[in-house]
């Protein structure tokens, strides 16, 4: 179960586009230590993936967030579990005190074998700044595969769905997915909380650890509130850590740099891994929007033979 404290990030512009506004994160500072609960070993998350995210408890059923802020009170918010918002995979949680606040939207989920499990939260906007982060954690310590010189043992693959929250405003239209508390009707548009457009992929990432190197990508990806395609996002080669950790820059094709990845492995040799991407930049026809997203992997082979792993070693 995650259960963490995390830091949180820098403010940037906001700016709008055609069609759903786009908000600019808020500003923090500051990091606090985090503490281990007996059975989950933690580890660091960096800033430009935590964000605005200072702690989380989620078990893949129940989700408490601390985020800075304006979220709930008290301080830890127990978010509402809300399957009108699931994507692949992934459980849906929602967080609005009332029609005018904010609405936050977390999609999280937990490695078949439980050993790691990873969560991002976001809110859609409201009055020129947005909230959001991530965070993942593992049960256990890190089973290194050993390799023995044979195909598939050595460099391993992963692969399945991704998913997201930006910072742009979904459609209110009333349809099955719009969960924002009603409006009466006349209130001024500026006080318009926005519930946040989310997103939709498949990832793929290949993990060398002999060499501690990680890379990858992340396709077929929509928005799925406006059904908008997105561009593929290549994951460039990162370094895993020797406590099973993991770092990188997210790409363009055009290797353009529009943000960072980042997590960790878990269960026995590595089989799962979870972990958060933090983008910049998503599209080039709009300006200053971000994207949160988060990924929860089997290893190709035994447990995962999805359609793209018949094409890898397996282990």
């Amino acid at each position: 179960m995650i259960r963490r404290v995390i830091p949180f990030a820098v403010l940037l512009g906001i700016a709008s586009c055609s069609g759903a506004a786009v908000n600019g994160p808020a500003g923090g500072s500051g990091t606090e230590t985090g503490t281990d609960d007996g059975t989950t070993e933690t580890s660091t998350i960096p800033d430009t993936l935590a964000v605005n995210l200072k702690s989380v408890s989620f078990d893949g059923t129940n989700l408490q967030v601390t985020i800075d802020s304006l979220d709930s009170t008290p301080v830890s918010v127990t978010y509402l579990r809300d399957s009108r918002l699931d994507l692949s995979g992934y459980t849906a949680f929602r967080m609005q005190e009332d029609a005018l606040d904010r609405l936050f939207v977390a999609l999280g989920a937990v490695s078949t074998d439980g050993s790691v499990q990873a969560v991002t939260v976001g809110d859609g906007g409201q009055f020129n700044t947005y909230f959001a982060g991530g965070a993942y954690d593992r049960s256990g310590t890190f089973d290194r595969p050993t390799g023995d010189g044979t195909a598939g043992s050595g460099q391993v693959s992963y692969a399945g769905s991704y998913v997201a929250v930006t910072n742009m405003g979904a459609p209110r239209d009333g349809g099955a997915d719009d969960v924002a508390l009603p409006i009466t009707a006349g209130t001024d548009t500026s006080l318009t909380p926005r519930q946040p457009v989310r997103v939709q992929g498949d990832i793929f990432l290949n993990a060398n650890f002999s060499d501690n190197s990680i890379n990858g990508a992340i396709y077929n990806r929509q928005l799925v509130d406006t059904n908008y395609a997105l561009v593929d996002v290549i994951l460039v080669p990162g370094t895993i850590n020797d406590d099973g950790t993991f770092e990188g820059v997210a790409e363009y094709d055009t290797r353009a740099p529009i943000g960072t990845y980042g997590g960790i492995f878990g269960g026995t040799d590595a089989h799962s891994v979870a972990g958060l991407v933090h983008l910049t930049e998503f599209d080039t026809t709009i300006d200053n929007e971000q994207e949160h997203g988060v990924f929860v992997l089997t290893q190709c082979g035994p447990d995962n033979t999805l359609p793209v792993c018949t094409n890898v070693a397996s282990p």
